[in-house]
């Protein structure tokens, strides 16, 4: 029996009780009896309402992701301090392999305007590293379907503040790549 069950049985109770010791004393009128009733019942039920054991309602395990959940965020950050962002040397040195002839820091807004190239998922207030320079001899591109068999012209974007790769593009001089395409 649930809680509501239980405690109508035992207003029933006590109202059967009550009503005989009424008959055989006949002191209530039947205002006064309903009061009775009335005042008992609801004493009955904050008590049973105070005693009573808080209801836990469980959590939902597997809750659904968003489809582009796995896609960071990169918000403006171009209100930082220079203390705040990586260094020039920093950013260089995840541009090991190249001889760099540029590094510049700028917002992300100027790069996009400059190639063309927006990702929804940086502001364009975000600060951003842009390392240029070049590769002497063979450069392999895009999973080795082709190579640039001499001076690869490599631009990387490297983000200011996490120092995260944001990519790199890659330019070969005519008549210097192979393509092996399947």
């Amino acid at each position: 029996m649930d809680a509501i069950a239980k405690i109508a049985v035992e207003v029933v109770g006590i109202l059967s009780i009550m009503k005989r010791i009424c008959n055989m004393v006949n002191i209530f009128t039947i205002t006064s009896f309903s009061a009775f009733v009335f005042a008992s019942t609801t004493t009955l039920l904050l008590v049973q309402t105070v005693t009573a054991k808080p209801v836990q309602i469980k959590k939902q395990v597997n809750q659904a992701k968003p489809l582009n959940s796995g896609v960071r965020i990169y918000p403006a950050n171009n209100s930082l301090p220079a203390s705040r962002l990586i260094t020039i040397e920093r950013a260089i040195k995840k541009s090991s392999n190249m001889q760099i002839t540029e590094a510049k820091l700028t917002t992300y807004e100027e790069f996009a305007a400059q190639t063309g190239m927006y990702k929804s998922s940086i502001s364009n207030n975000r600060m951003v590293w842009i390392i240029t320079g070049f590769v002497q001899g063979e450069f392999r591109m895009s999973k080795g379907r082709s190579v640039c068999t001499d001076n690869a012209k490599l631009v990387e974007l490297i983000d200011a503040e996490t120092g995260d790769s944001f990519g790199r593009s890659v330019h070969c001089p005519l008549n210097n790549q192979i393509n092996f395409m399947p």
